[in-house]
C-alpha cells in the first residue's frame, strides 16, 4: 500500500488488487466450507429479524457462495429478489426468483434473472434485508466494491423510496474473514453497511462506528 498521501482512487485500486488476490487464493473446498458457515450465521440473523423479502446475489468466481442462504430462504417461504444488471443505464432491476432454473448468464457472465422477467423493483415490496458482495470490508461497515457503482446507485434509489415509506432496508455485507481489512478508503458518496457477517459471526458495524472503533 502507498502512504496516507495517496489519492483515494489509487488506494482503492491497490486494495482491490490485493483483496481479489487474497480471496482467489482460498482453495475451493475451504471456500465452500467457509461460505456455508457464513450463510448459517446469516440465516440465524434473519430468523430474529422477521424478514419477508430479501435481496441476495449469485456468486461469481471466488465470491462467497450465497446459494445455501438463498435455498434456505426459499425453504422458509421468504421472497428472494435477485438483481439483473442493465448495462445501458448502469442500474440494476430486481426480480423475484423461485428456483435456480430461472437464472441465465447475464452481464459479465453472472447468473441473473432472464431479461424477459415481468416483475421489477417498482412492483415489489422493498427488501427488508439486502446482502451485498464486495472485495474488502472493514469493521465500521466500509465496503470496497468492484468500482462499477451498481450497488451505490441501487442504494440511492432505495433510500429515496425508504424516505417516502419510512422503512430502511438492512444492508449486510457478506465476506470471508480474510477480506476484512483495517480500513476501507471511503469517498463522501460511499455508504456503510449496517452489519458484516463472516465465518466468525456477525459484526454490528453501526455500533463500531458509534464507538469510534
Amino acid at each position: 500500500m502507498t502512504g496516507q498521501s495517496a489519492l483515494p482512487a489509487d488506494r482503492k485500486r491497490e486494495l482491490r488488487a490485493a483483496a481479489a488476490a487474497a480471496r482467489g487464493k482460498l482453495p475451493a473446498d475451504q471456500r465452500n466450507a467457509l461460505s456455508s458457515l457464513v450463510c448459517r450465521h446469516a440465516a440465524e440473523k434473519l430468523a430474529g429479524e422477521e424478514v419477508k423479502t430479501l435481496l441476495a446475489y449469485v456468486p461469481f468466481r471466488s465470491e462467497l457462495d450465497t446459494r445455501p442462504l438463498i435455498a434456505g430462504a426459499w425453504a422458509e417461504g421468504c421472497t428472494v429478489l435477485l438483481p439483473r444488471v442493465i448495462q445501458a443505464t448502469g442500474m440494476m432491476s430486481l426480480h423475484p426468483v423461485h428456483s435456480w432454473e430461472e437464472l441465465v448468464p447475464g452481464a459479465f457472465g453472472i447468473l441473473e434473472p432472464a431479461a424477459d422477467s415481468a416483475d421489477r423493483l417498482e412492483r415489489l415490496p422493498r427488501p427488508d434485508v439486502i446482502f451485498v458482495p464486495g472485495l474488502a470490508f472493514d469493521r465500521r461497515g466500509g465496503r470496497l466494491g468492484y468500482g462499477r457503482g451498481y450497488y451505490d446507485r441501487l442504494r440511492a434509489t432505495l433510500d429515496t423510496e425508504a424516505a417516502l415509506q419510512g422503512k430502511d432496508p438492512l444492508w449486510i455485507g457478506l465476506a470471508f474473514g480474510r477480506q476484512v481489512v483495517e480500513e476501507v478508503p471511503m469517498d463522501d458518496h460511499d455508504a456503510y453497511m449496517d452489519l458484516l457477517i463472516t465465518e466468525d459471526g456477525v459484526i454490528d458495524c453501526r455500533r463500531e462506528r458509534q464507538h469510534g472503533i
